[in-house]
């Protein structure tokens, strides 16, 4: 069996790691951030929602050295904000030539290639999907439930020239699409807008929910309907400016979600959460992707203020400067970048 390393065992991590252990593959998910030292073998596994069944994962452990060692391919399903950091602490223990693949990447694949040679790690590729594997949640101990089966997913690397090595590392267990790059494939994914969209607005249903807060089934409504709408309209005009693809706003779906006499959708509305506005629909999407866009909309000169409202009130709301702690094309040393300079970077950067 080929040897996968997992990288994180948040929902995300802990549901990748169980999806392809029950495909067949030997799956190491290693505990980044655990709080103590573990390693645990034959570790059992239900899965629920869109993907059923049971599966026993190789290994469950906080070490890297041991998850990483004979692994080719490497998936990272941590949260965004600590991209430098995962890179760093993973480094050493790379495989020489292994390609490493973000879910859901939010630009994170230029932090860890510059991380990366920082460490001195030249001979590994590295690169980010459009949105998350899988929209997930670990449901317990032992138990993990999916939103809708895989999908295929596109996919860039940072550099753009070793995205076809990237597809071609993972081919046959995940299918990739390819795009230009990974600026491409971050505002493309859905978290650009799907989240601010629901949540800012909902601050108040969310905050005195007393059970679980569901917001894709409690938070779409004519109004943030016609707010993901006007997001649209706004991401639209950045992409034509960077020469992008531009996705559909996410309405469309929104409405679907709302129509009680479809039920295709009826696993991803039951994914739960947030049930408070510090959780990463807010902390993760609006600091690491929501200021991204910001930044590159300003260097763009092109105006999104219903963005740029929603991000500030989503600071004042968690009484943090997102825009000033958040990913921007100047905290990643780009701030010099304008106008069509932005695209060409990370199509052509070596």
């Amino acid at each position: 069996m080929k040897k996968i390393a997992v990288i994180g065992a948040g929902s995300t991590g802990w549901s990748v790691a169980a999806e392809l252990s029950m495909r067949g593959y030997e799956v190491w998910l290693c505990d980044i951030f655990g709080k103590e030292e573990y390693s645990h073998y034959e570790v059992a596994v239900s899965l629920g929602g869109s993907i059923t069944g049971n599966t026993v994962i190789r290994a469950v452990t906080t070490d890297a050295e041991a998850a990483l060692k004979g692994a080719g391919q490497v998936i990272c399903c941590t949260i965004s904000n600590a991209d430098e950091q995962v890179a760093e602490y993973i480094a050493p223990f790379l495989e020489p030539g292994s390609a490493v693949l973000l879910s859901a990447g939010n630009l994170g694949a230029f932090v860890y290639r510059r991380t990366f040679e920082r460490c001195g790690r030249r001979d590994v590729t590295v690169g980010e999907t459009s949105g998350n594997l899988f929209s997930c949640r670990r449901t317990g101990e032992a138990e993990v439930f999916f939103g809708g089966a895989y999908d295929v997913k596109n996919v860039a690397a940072f550099p753009a020239r070793d995205t076809a090595g990237l597809i071609e590392a993972f081919r046959g267990i995940y299918e990739l699409r390819a795009v230009d790059c990974i600026l491409e494939a971050a505002f493309n994914g859905p978290n650009l807008l799907s989240h601010i969209s629901l949540i800012v607005v909902n601050a108040g249903a969310i905050e005195s929910c007393q059970g679980t807060y569901y917001s894709f089934k409690q938070a779409i409504c004519p109004s943030t309907i016609a707010i993901a709408d006007r997001l649209w309209e706004e991401k639209k005009a950045v992409m034509d400016a960077l020469r992008f693809p531009c996705g559909p706003s996410p309405s469309a779906n929104f409405r679907k979600y709302a129509d009680p006499s479809i039920h295709t959708f009826d696993n991803f509305k039951a994914l739960s959460g947030p049930n408070s506005m510090q959780e990463r629909h807010i902390s993760e999407d609006v600091p690491i992707i929501g200021c991204l866009f910001l930044s590159v909309a300003e260097a763009l000169g092109v105006k999104v203020p219903l963005y740029r409202a929603l991000v500030t009130v989503a600071s004042a709301i968690n009484q943090t400067d997102y825009y000033r702690e958040g990913r921007t094309l100047e905290r990643l040393g780009l701030g010099g970048l304008k106008g069509k300079q932005i695209a060409e970077y990370f199509m052509t950067a070596e």
